[in-house]
């Protein structure tokens, strides 16, 4: 089995709790103000502020991951390139992908290592596409795979 095969079937039990991860956590944020408001105490107000702001800055996170999963099982790889960047310049590190394929758009995405340590530079890679969309779902190097964070941008 190779590595991308196992980091994705470590992903699959997650498939139906991360399409919906980000309103459940809104949710919870709604709940704890409601119990501010009712106790008039801070406690819940700062852990609803926290599930807010987490349940809306990974609200595209849950659902990449699902179509990820959904074009490695319905779709065939394409072969390309993918070109990884790693800034350190903050608290923790942040990986972007730059994925080249032939007659296909250039596309950027950031993303989140799931189980590996990605190496900065150009990479062979297989892309993998939903039916219907142009960008990449998932990409997969020698040592891993590549879903985006957010929505891809096209490379101009």
């Amino acid at each position: 089995m190779l590595p991308h095969d196992q980091q994705i079937n470590a992903l699959r039990p997650s498939i139906g709790f991360a399409r919906h991860l980000h309103y459940w956590l809104i949710g919870l944020a709604v709940v704890l103000l409601l119990l501010s408001i009712i106790f008039w105490h801070p406690v819940p107000l700062m852990f609803a502020i926290f599930f807010g702001v987490v349940g809306l800055s990974e609200q595209q996170a849950g659902p990449n991951i699902v179509a990820a999963i959904q074009a490695y099982d319905m779709s065939n790889p394409t072969s390309g390139e993918v070109t990884i960047s790693i800034d350190t310049s903050g608290d923790s590190p942040s990986y972007h992908a730059w994925i080249h394929e032939p007659n296909h758009p250039e596309w950027t995405y950031e993303f989140i290592p799931q189980g590996w340590k990605p190496v900065a530079g150009t990479h062979t890679a297989q892309i993998w596409r939903n039916v219907g969309h142009l960008h990449p779902a998932l990409a997969a190097v020698e040592g891993g795979i590549l879903i985006p964070r957010y929505l891809p941008k096209r490379k101009e």
